[in-house]
């Protein structure tokens, strides 16, 4: 019995010194695991700094490109509403200057039979008449010359 137990004495001894260098094994796993993951993390957190600082830059100049482009339409705006302006003053403009070229023309009918009379009698005027403006053939209330005898 006292074989018996020796033997198993020694057994349990091999079967620590096993599992003592199998828990050395896992734990060199485990530390290569960590280790592994640290540097992954660390290599995913590089990045994604990287991304954050790209994306960070983008926002700015998105930003700045609002304002300006804000800017652009606000200038847009009241160009607009200047044309607009311009347009109005240039109707009332053409409004006043067709109401203008309306009384001038009133105010030629009214004298234009009195020359368009006159210019009728000096197309009668015959063509010796033209070349001596003494002689008139045709006399007419408004031609006061005398004839020539």
């Amino acid at each position: 019995m006292k074989q018996k137990q020796g033997e198993n004495v020694t057994m349990l001894k091999q079967k620590l010194i096993y599992y003592q260098s199998e828990l050395s094994r896992y734990k060199a796993k485990l530390q290569q695991y960590e280790q592994s993951d640290m540097m992954s993390l660390i290599k995913e957190n590089e990045y994604l700094k990287g991304e954050l600082e790209s994306l960070t830059k983008r926002l700015h100049e998105a930003t700045a490109e609002n304002v300006l482009l804000k800017e652009l339409a606000f200038q847009s705006e009241e160009r607009y509403k200047q044309l607009q302006q311009v347009r109005k003053e240039k109707d009332e403009l053409e409004k006043r200057l067709a109401e203008r070229k309306k009384q001038i023309e009133e105010e030629t009918n009214l004298d234009s039979w009195f020359i368009r009379t006159l210019k009728q009698q000096n197309a009668i005027v015959s063509p010796s008449a033209k070349t001596n403006p003494k002689h008139h053939s045709i006399s007419s209330p408004f031609s006061f010359s005398e004839e020539e005898k």
